[in-house]
């Protein structure tokens, strides 16, 4: 009895093997490609909105930062004016200038607002603030 696939001459013959459908292999195959393609396209867009939001995290952060420059140039410059020198030298050291008489108007009661001004918590990043801002006065009930 002869084998399969031989034949009396000593010829291979080659034996068939099942032939699967090649429509589902395409789909299965295109479906694995879209899939790909659309979760890198998703995870494209959402890191580009990241960085639009980052960029304008950014710019908001940036103008801020101008501002804040620019408060603290015009403050430096007021603290290296002539005005500033004599505002501390009559206010802090009782200066005066010659010819000018200084007249020193003492209170039994400290002033209400100065209390409430050294009771305020001034937050760490603007301490500087506080040295310039001066509390609105109010007058007191007699």
């Amino acid at each position: 009895m002869p084998r399969a696939g031989l034949t009396w001459g000593g010829n291979l013959r080659l034996s068939r093997l099942p032939q699967l459908p090649l429509t589902p292999i395409i789909i299965c195959v295109a479906a694995l490609a879209i899939t790909y393609l659309g979760f890198s396209t998703t995870r494209y867009a959402f890191h580009n909105y990241q960085l639009h939001r980052d960029e304008v995290q950014l710019r908001t952060d940036i103008a801020q930062l101008d501002t804040d420059h620019e408060r603290l140039t015009s403050v430096r410059d007021y603290l290296r004016s002539d005005e500033y020198i004599e505002d501390v030298a009559r206010r802090t050291l009782g200066l005066v200038r010659p010819g000018e008489t200084l007249v020193v108007v003492s209170s039994s009661a400290p002033p209400a607002a100065a209390t409430a001004t050294s009771a305020a918590i001034v937050p760490a990043s603007e301490w500087w603030k506080s040295l310039f801002v001066q509390p609105a006065l109010t007058p007191t009930p007699r």
